[in-house]
Order: structure tokens, then sequence, then C-alpha cells
């Protein structure tokens, strides 16, 4: 590290990406410590979602940053390996190597960084964990049991079994590795995750590596000087200073930064750069895309991950961060995009106009299954237009009114709908062209939707020589 002799120098505490593939245990692993380590310091506490924390071990602490687990999460992989002094690979000792498992062995590799291996579910009868050490040699990793210098740890996430010789082992590799910062140097951090929050603004987690970060001090990131109106640990309590490897939720600033940007004090310049992210091709948006959306993600880092994964026949028209409101729905039927959201959340008032405008919305919590979903809509659309049937009627009689048919009908399944498209079907096959409900009434009123059961009567946009007996169907063209 290149920090200056006027500045001194002390042990850092580690900071720890933790990687390996989905289902594995990262979670239940990071739990496990962070809840035992709470329950033995400050009983109650909850941690905060900030992307890292820190937990007390011995007379130190060790910050820990909670990697997503599924490949689409490459790139916040990548950042957490490279911000990191030790990695942390964990592995199912009863899966063995996985797909992601190889990716971040590489990522590691890539990196640069020390790395210990845990070999997870070890407290399980289907654990083999010489037969993870022999796989792990395939991909150069060696560990200390076969004559390498990579340490490898049994342990049980749901246990605990293991877990306390697992973090004094990360404490041992960061002694021998003589990781070393200072207080007083140049501050020099990174930024791990951003996001936007109804009650204080746009919040950005920064982790320290250099120097102290206070309170009121004005820092520089991606070209905006920022001053620091607030911080928050990783349980939401205030601090007036973050010192090097602790993670604090920042407040002040006045747009949204970049995942991955570098933070320094106004005025001066950081010891060095801090290699956070593989460079990126930027979208290139298709104008024939079959599936057009408005993306919303709770944070920069999953909007950016998400999208570096949307297979080439999605364009993403428009992104925001946060929650979904009320003009986002309006915009979407404007221009006729789908909204897709990952880990936020939408008030019944606007989920209720979504439904009220047929402004198709999905939410997510977990990144593969919006990634399989979409995948499934784009290959059913690539067979052509599919009609979902989302309404039935049957005609029971017809009348003129304002010199047009009205076919005088029942609903029989789901719901007809002002603006829907229809066909009418007589015997299995569709009778004219394909048109919509101009005009939909109860008893002489005009009304928007009826339900089940309710008659009503239907007046088509197209001329269809339509019969007693007659069905009419609504549909979608796809429903997603």
């Amino acid at each position: 590290m290149d920090t200056s002799t006027n500045h001194t120098i002390i042990p850092k505490p580690p900071v720890v990406a933790v990687l390996g593939h989905v289902d594995h245990g990262k979670t239940t692993l990071l739990d496990y410590i962070r809840k035992s380590r709470i329950t033995a310091g400050e009983h109650g506490s909850i941690t905060q979602h900030i992307g890292a924390y820190e937990v007390p071990v011995n007379d130190t602490t060790i910050t820990f940053i909670d990697t997503p687990g599924h490949e689409a999460f490459m790139n916040l992989r990548t950042r957490g390996a490279r911000v990191a002094d030790i990695a942390l690979l964990v592995i199912d000792a009863g899966e063995s190597i996985k797909p992601q498992t190889i990716e971040s062995i590489k990522i590691i590799h890539e990196a640069n960084v020390p790395f210990i291996v845990a070999l997870n579910k070890i407290d399980l009868p289907t654990a083999q964990p010489k037969k993870v050490m022999r796989q792990l040699l395939q991909h150069d990793v060696m560990v200390e049991e076969h004559g390498g210098k990579i340490a490898c740890l049994p342990i049980s996430a749901k246990t605990g079994e293991g877990v306390q010789d697992l973090l004094e082992t990360i404490l041992l590799v960061t002694q021998m590795k003589k990781i070393m910062t200072s207080k007083t140097a140049p501050l020099r951090g990174v930024i791990i995750e951003a996001q936007k929050d109804k009650n204080r603004g746009v919040v950005a987690t920064v982790i320290v590596h250099e120097g102290t970060l206070r309170t009121g001090d004005k820092i520089i990131t991606g070209g905006e000087t920022v001053k620091v109106r607030g911080m928050f640990d990783d349980r939401g309590v205030r601090v007036d200073k973050a010192e090097p490897s602790k993670p604090v939720a920042v407040i002040g600033w006045k747009t949204l930064p970049s995942v991955g940007e570098v933070v320094s004090q106004a005025g001066t310049e950081p010891s060095e750069k801090i290699a956070v992210l593989a460079e990126q091709k930027p979208r290139e948006q298709n104008e024939e895309a079959l599936l057009r959306i408005f993306l919303k993600a709770d944070t920069h880092g999953s909007l950016e991950a998400i999208m570096a994964q949307l297979p080439p026949e999605v364009t993403v028209d428009s992104t925001g961060i946060g929650d979904i409101n009320e003009t986002e729905i309006a915009y979407a039927k404007t221009t006729g995009q789908v909204i897709i959201g990952f880990n936020v959340r939408f008030a019944p008032a606007v989920l209720k106009l979504a439904r009220d405008e047929k402004v198709r919305v999905r939410v997510y919590t977990i990144i593969y299954k919006l990634l399989e979903e979409i995948d499934d809509v784009i290959e059913t659309m690539k067979s052509g237009p599919q009609k979902t049937v989302i309404g039935q009627a049957k005609i029971l009689q017809e009348f003129t009114y304002d010199r047009a048919r009205v076919a005088g009908c029942q609903v029989t399944e789901g719901r007809m709908a002002r603006g829907d498209n229809i066909v009418v079907v007589r015997r299995g096959e569709e009778i004219g062209e394909p048109t919509k409900i101009t005009s939909l009434r109860q008893q002489k009123e005009e009304v928007t939707k009826v339900e089940k059961g309710k008659l009503c009567g239907i007046r088509m946009a197209r001329a269809i020589d339509f019969q007693i007996g007659d069905v009419i169907q609504s549909y979608t063209l796809y429903e997603f």
C-alpha cells in the first residue's frame, strides 16, 4: 500500500467478500455470524441493509460484504472481491464444485486477493470434504491439506460448528498478509451500494480504506463534491466518523452515485486508485425488441446487474431506483412498457391504478426468477402472438343502439372490459376479424368492466356478423 511515511501505519480490520454458488449457504453463514455477534454485544439490534456490516471478533472487527450468489450478479461479486482484503469461498461439502464456484475462483484469482475456503454443511451425512478438495485442485486451488497455502475449514452455518475457527483464521490471514492502513492518511474509500430513500434522499454505502470520514466533510466522487450531512452504521445508528474498514450509509448526495466510484477528500487525491469494476459496455437499445420494459430496483448495483443479464430481445426504455409510484404507472401506460421491479414495493393505490389502466407490473425478490420468466416470455413471443383468453361472454340476444348492432351477453368466464381485444367464436371457429370492445353497458349505464355471471351489452369497433349463441372472447397477446 502506497501510504506516506508521515502517517501512522496500523493493522487494518479485514474487509471480507463472501462468494460461492447459490444455495451453498453464504446467507445462512452471514446470518449466523451477524446474529451471534449482535446477541453477544447488543441484544435486540437489527442489522440494516446497506450491503455490508461489521462484527466484533476478539479485539478487532471484520467487515463482511454481502455479495449476491446468482450468476447474474457477476459484476457485484467482482466488485466485492476487488474492494475486499480477503475473499471467503463458501462451498457445500455435499454438492461440491458448481458453475458459480468456478466463476468465483476466477474472480478471486483476477482480483489477486488472499482467500479462504469454507466447506459448509459439514454436519450432513452427504458431506464429502476430501472430494471437494480434490476438485479444487483442478481449478488451481491447493489447500493446506494438499501442501498448499490456502486455508480450508469445515463449518456448519446452521449449527455454528467451526465458525469461530473461521473468524480467527480470517484474522490470522490478515496478520500474515500484513494488511495495513492509516487513519490519518488522505481519505480513500469506495461506494459499494447506492439507492434512493423516500425519507433521507440519496443514500450511498461507503467502505473506508484509508483515512477517516467525518460528518461535515466535503468529499469528491465521480466529479461531484458532496457534503456529508450524516452517516449511519449497519445497525441504523448515527455515527460521527468512519475509520478504515467501517461501512457507513452516507447522506448528502445530490445525485445517485455509481457503485464502484472512489471516494476522496475534497482538495486531495487518493493515494492510489481502487480497482473495483471491470469495464462494461453500455447496453444497446434494440428498436425491434420483442419486450420493452421500465426497470425499477432497490439499488444501483441491482439495476446494473439485471441489465447486464437481460436477453437482447429486451429493451430497457426507462430505469429507476426505489418503489414504484403512480406517475410511473401512467408513464408506462402511455409508452406501452411493462414495469419490472426487483426488491421494490408499491402501495395498494398504485396496484389498483395499474390494474385499472391495464399496465403490467411484475415484482421479484429473487434475481434468477426474474430472468427465467423473462426468458420464457421471450421464447413464447418468438413463436408469434399468443392469445391468452381472459374473459368469455355468450351472446343471448341482439339489439340496435345509436344505429349500431349491440350483442346482449352473459359473462361466463373471467370478465369483459371496455377496450379489450376480442374475437367472436362460433362452434370453435373465429368469425370475422379481431376487434375491440368500444362500449360496455349494464342497465343502460356505461361501465368499464363486467364480472362473471353478469349481463351486459357489448358494442364492437368492427362490424361482425354475429349470431345468438356465438361466444365473445377477450384476450391478451401475452400475459406477463
